[in-house]
């Protein structure tokens, strides 16, 4: 239920820019909505948590990835490229920083 409620929220970015692009200028609706559901679900998941800072940095990550969104947007040239790019990167971050995780005794132990 928790990724139910936390999915709404980021779902509620996307109806929250519709509704506000309709009255005020795109740019501002658009940091409106970032910043309503970048708190609403960084919020519920410092809760859920019990930590606070887990929660802000989490927030803090969805209102830049929101941001990095709003940059390709803007870029409608090079959107294609700079999307991929950055997929590319964030792929081989995690790669990177997961390379040494033992995925199978990972997941024995959550069981």
């Amino acid at each position: 239920m928790q990724y139910v409620l936390a999915g709404g929220g980021i779902v509620m970015f996307f109806l929250l820019l519709l509704s506000l692009s309709e009255v005020i200028a795109f740019g501002w609706a658009y940091l409106w909505s970032t910043l309503a559901s970048a708190s609403l679900v960084g919020l519920y998941a410092g809760s859920i948590l019990d930590q606070g800072r887990q929660g802000l940095a989490f927030g803090a990550v969805m209102a830049a990835m929101f941001g990095f969104l709003y940059i390709v947007l803007r870029q409608q040239d090079l959107a294609l490229l700079a999307g991929s790019a950055f997929v590319f990167s964030a792929l081989a971050l995690v790669m990177y920083l997961t390379r040494k995780l033992d995925w199978s005794r990972s997941l024995e132990s959550g069981r």
